[in-house]
């Protein structure tokens, strides 16, 4: 057992492993084909396949010799691996039919690891860009690019430097097309933040903490000509975002009737495409210590404020 097993105490998957155990069963060539030949049986669509003892050996390892190549499958039941007799499961939950046949399957842990690395491949070049986004600076008016690389997607300014984005995207969001690449990053990136915006952590499900940070404390790039940011972190799984007031509020009900009243759709606008989301300009900082921080937009005569308190909940709405 190693500091990181968390050992009886500790948390453990569906399958009474604790973490630490869970990922040593994958780390044998055998065992991870299996769990890849599975996967790539179901591919994106249909229910999950059952494979037979014979077709998984054939598919995976023929030159294995079976008692070997069945010593590793076993040790993947129960935790990535189903056995099933034809009839009915053997106590997975989240299996809905039992009628495709005897032999083996994906648990729903088993999918979701395939899945997961699977979002990590790629094929063609490593990194893309400079992809022009169609947006000049709020800062300095120079135009915006899109860079991707090693997981990143950036958009920073080539002038004076500010960054719009740096975060975590899969692979899956490139394409040859590079108007099609910078259509998936925008949908990625709003999907990722509006999750962390409702707290709710888009990685495991689990609601997240929030706060208000001085953007100087934090470790994102260098320069930023925001004034505060809102930290959003898992305990569970250990996923953290900062994002700005704007996007903290962008699916709050009264921007969102507000800004459509007059001719904005905020739930499908990228988020480049908005001022209040990409700057501090709409922001008023009222206090520190604690924190209450206020969102003002003016749209043809018509305001709307919204107030939020230490705890980055909002505590007052007011339109006039």
């Amino acid at each position: 057992m190693t500091d990181a097993d968390d050992g009886a105490d500790g948390p453990t998957t569906y399958g009474g492993l604790s973490p630490v155990d869970a990922l040593a069963l994958v780390g044998n060539e055998t065992r991870a084909g299996i769990l890849f030949a599975l996967s790539n049986a179901r591919g994106s669509e249909g229910d999950p396949p059952v494979l037979s003892f014979s077709e998984l050996r054939e598919r995976v390892a023929p030159d294995v010799p079976s008692s070997q190549f069945n010593y590793h499958l076993q040790e993947l039941v129960g935790q990535y691996v189903e056995r099933r007799d034809g009839s009915t499961p053997d106590g997975d939950l989240a299996t809905l039919h039992d009628d495709r046949g005897a032999g083996y399957a994906l648990r729903s842990e088993g999918t979701f690891l395939t899945r997961l690395v699977r979002a990590g491949t790629y094929t063609g070049p490593r990194t893309r860009g400079p992809i022009p986004i169609g947006v000049d600076c709020y800062f300095c008016g120079d135009p915006l690019a899109l860079e991707y690389a090693n997981w990143i997607a950036e958009v920073q300014c080539d002038d004076c430097e500010h960054v719009y984005d740096h975060n975590l995207a899969p692979p899956g969001v490139l394409a040859d097309d590079p108007a099609v690449t910078l259509a998936q990053v925008a949908a990625f990136n709003r999907a990722h933040r509006l999750a962390f915006a409702r707290g709710s952590c888009p990685l495991c499900g689990h609601r997240v903490t929030a706060s208000f940070v001085d953007p100087a404390s934090t470790s994102y790039p260098r320069p930023d000509h925001r004034e505060v940011l809102v930290h959003r972190g898992c305990a569970h799984c250990g996923h953290l975002d900062y994002l700005t007031v704007g996007e903290r509020l962008l699916a709050d009900p009264a921007v969102v009737s507000f800004c459509w009243t007059h001719g904005e759709d905020v739930t499908t606008e990228r988020l480049w495409d908005l001022p209040f989301v990409m700057t501090d300009d709409a922001v008023t900082v009222r206090d520190r210590e604690p924190w209450q921080v206020a969102l003002s937009l003016d749209r043809a005569g018509d305001r709307l404020e919204v107030v939020l308190d230490d705890d980055v909940t909002v505590v007052e709405r007011t339109r006039n």
